[in-house]
């Protein structure tokens, strides 16, 4: 409703045109006047006095105010270290992601070790049996070699006798060719190393 004079800046009633609008019904939360608090829509409505409550309400907003600026503040304040926080976790993460790859690189050496000692194993074994054997085929051709001389000279016959009884004792025993005492079992090991896991607590 249009203000009065300037002198008289005052609301009035719409129900009662000559009623000034001078209390607050606390109910409704809605301005009104003494003839609608005692006659009209507001007889059984608690009501006080509107300057106060505009006073009470324009305390309020302005601790709202007050209260939402210093929350403001608080959360520029905040994002800043969030940041931090953000920008620390990504170092952090690189940093065990460094060392996470260097105990990995470790394992992966000392396997690469350990098959580089078990391989060197092998070849030991391998050339022993080897050179055993092409000694025994050498000797065996010396053998027939001999043998061959004294069948084509004239040789007595002790002689051809004597080398027809040649020991064959030192020939490889059954089975000397075989490698697989080397066979390793790994499996327990990959069940393990499948059970790598980071470690929880302190």
């Amino acid at each position: 409703r249009p203000l009065h004079a300037k002198a008289e800046q005052h609301l009035m009633c719409e129900e009662h045109e000559d009623e000034r609008i001078n209390i607050y019904c606390l109910r409704c939360e809605a301005p009104t006047c003494s003839l609608c608090k005692v006659f009209g829509a507001h007889k059984d409505c608690e009501v006080a006095p509107l300057p106060a409550v505009y006073q009470r309400q324009k305390s309020e907003l302005s601790d709202g105010i007050a209260m939402l600026v210093a929350g403001n503040d608080r959360i520029q304040a905040i994002i800043p270290q969030m940041e931090e926080i953000c920008h620390t976790i990504e170092e952090n993460g690189r940093r065990q992601k460094q060392h996470l790859g260097l105990r990995f690189d470790s394992l992966y050496g000392i396997l690469e070790e350990r098959k580089k000692e078990l391989l060197q194993s092998i070849a030991r074994e391998q050339e022993e049996k080897v050179q055993r054997v092409r000694g025994l085929i050498r000797q065996y051709g010396d053998h027939l070699e001999a043998s061959s001389k004294l069948l084509l000279g004239l040789c007595l016959p002790c002689r051809i006798t004597d080398m027809s009884k040649v020991s064959m004792s030192s020939r490889p025993e059954p089975g000397y060719e075989n490698m697989d005492h080397f066979s390793i079992n790994v499996d327990y090991v990959a069940e393990m190393l499948r059970t790598i896991e980071f470690q929880t607590g302190a």
